[in-house]
Parts: C-alpha cells; structure tokens; sequence
C-alpha cells in the first residue's frame, strides 16, 4: 500500500471486544474509523452511535473496499472472515486466535504471502508496558535461560457460559490460554522441542497438561495448564542472576537480582487509560499500514502465529478438527 495520511478503517464485529480498539482507534490521528459491520442489529446501531461510525451493515460481503480492517469477531468466525479481506489484498487485523486450529492459522498466512497482505494477530499481553520493560531489563542480565508459565482455568465456568459452543471450550487453550502461552515465545523464543504428558481430570478432553518446551537459543520452558479448578495466569522467567515474576494479572511483574532491590515494573499512563497492551499494538498495525513496512517485535504476523499455534497443540494436543 501506498503511504498514506489517513486510513479509512473498516471494524468487523461490534461486541465487546470492539469497544475496547474502538477508543484507541478514535484517538489514532491517522485513522478514521467509517464503517461497522455486525449481524445484530442492536449491538450495530449502539456501537456505531457511540463512537461516531457513519457506515453501519450486517454482512462484510456488502463493505467497500477500506484502507484497513479489524475483525474482531467471535472465535469461530475469526478465520474465515479475515480469509476474504486477506484474499483480497486489505490489510487485515486479527483478534486472537486467528483460528480455533493451527491448520487454519496455516492457511491465513498461506493466502498473506500469496497476495502480499499485511495482516496481524492480537496478542495484546506482548505488547504491555510492564512486559515490554521488564523484558528489556530482564535481558540487561543475560539471555533467558528457563521460562514457567500457568495457564490455568477452571473450564467449568466457560461450559456454563451460552456466549461459548462446545468446539470452543474444547479448543480453550487456543481461544483463551494463548495469551499465557504466546509468553512463552515472546520470551524464549522460536521453539525446538515439545515434551508433554497430559490427563483426564473432569473432561470430555485432556483437562491437565503439563510440558517441557526446549527453545531454539537453548532456553528451557515449562507449561502447566489444569482445567478443573480455580485458576489464573502466571508466570515466571529467569536470566543468570535475575527473575521476572508476574502478579495475578500480569500488570505488576517484580524483577529479582541478585545483590539489588526488587524492583515492581507498573504499568505506563497509555495502558491505564486504554486496556493494557491495546495502544501500542493499535499503534503498531495502523503505523504498519500507512507507511507500507512490515510488522516489528513484538507484534505478531500470522507466520508468528503458526508457531505459536503449533506451540499450543504441542502442549495440549493437536486439536486439529476430526
């Protein structure tokens, strides 16, 4: 795409995950948000006179060609409404996951490198204020030697949930506990080897995994991930004589070294007036599309997302569709 002053942006699905980039996009001088789509017309009509969104449809198929999209759909449809606006050269914006499956993943970013498409995955926690400085400071002591991360949930509360079908929960580690488990990528890195051993705790499907993840650089990662009881996300990174740990939410991690304070990492003015993370990774797509440059860490591409998708299947099975 040429570079341009002004983007026309298109938002695909107006729900609750819409109003938390509908703010951030109002405040992107380089964006004009002019149409949204969704199927319900009470979510439709409330969203867009909320936030000032002239052009308002029920079906994606009916959109002029915009500068840009979101799609920001529900999990099921997230992969193939991007599908058109990728086959189509629009460069596309993906709420996590960019598929319930890795081989949906795989056929995104098939069609991205076919026809040239910027497009990219949602993975806001990569782009927190307090992980982006912690990692920095983190590294100031040496490459990652190991890596923990808990992605518990009790799934008992998804099922009980009528927002969520039954493939969803199934595939819950991809919906939901990607965003624990793409840490372990932004961390360590690319990945070399999966060793995971899992059960059946209150099922249908493996509820109880835990694995050992050895990293192309030569760090080690550890997931557990139990879906039978009260849970949280967390996690747990260290360096030679340093250790980044999460609080509950991931907003406050502590950086121990060995012979100095602990330092608490808060987070930065932009991710307390906007939901963390949503800012700098608006930012970074917008910026992306209007100067026509590829997208920089930490954000991630549907290539990046393939690997973390076969990181995800690794640990809690393969979860490709029967």
């Amino acid at each position: 795409m040429a570079k341009r002053d002004v983007l026309s942006v298109a938002v695909i699905g107006g729900g609750n995950i819409a109003r938390y980039h509908l703010p951030v996009l109002a405040d992107l001088p380089q964006v004009e948000v002019t149409a949204l789509v969704d199927t319900h017309a009470k979510t439709r009509q409330e969203t867009a006179d909320r936030f000032g969104i002239p052009e308002r449809l029920s079906v994606h198929t009916e959109l002029d060609r915009p500068d840009a999209v979101f799609v920001l759909v529900s999990v099921p449809q997230v992969a193939d409404v991007a599908a058109d606006f990728i086959r189509a050269g629009v460069p596309t914006f993906l709420e996590k996951p960019p598929g319930l499956y890795a081989s949906q993943t795989r056929c995104l970013a098939q069609l991205a490198r076919e026809h040239h498409t910027l497009a990219m995955v949602g993975v806001n926690r990569r782009f927190y204020s307090t992980l982006l400085k912690g990692r920095e400071m983190l590294l100031e002591a040496g490459p990652v030697r190991s890596i923990s991360v808990e992605a518990h949930e009790d799934l008992a509360r998804v099922r009980e949930n009528p927002k969520f079908p039954e493939e969803v929960a199934r595939r819950w580690s991809a919906a939901n506990g990607i965003h624990a488990l793409d840490l372990l990528r932004f961390f360590g890195g690319d990945v070399a080897r999966v060793e995971s051993v899992s059960r059946v705790v209150e099922g249908p499907m493996p509820d109880c995994c835990t694995a050992t993840v050895e990293f192309v650089d030569g760090a080690i990662g550890r997931a557990l991930m139990d879906w039978f009881a009260p849970g949280g996300h967390r996690f747990e990174v260290r360096t030679t004589g340093a250790t980044l740990t999460s609080d509950p939410y991931n907003y406050a991690p502590v950086l121990h070294r060995r012979g100095r304070a602990s330092v608490t990492i808060e987070l930065e003015e932009i991710d307390r007036r906007y939901k963390a993370g949503f800012y700098r990774q608006d930012e970074t797509f917008v910026k992306c599309v209007v100067e026509g440059t590829p997208l920089p860490f930490p954000a991630c591409d549907l290539d990046d997302a393939v690997k973390t998708m076969a990181l995800i299947d690794a640990i809690a099975g393969t979860g490709e569709r029967a």
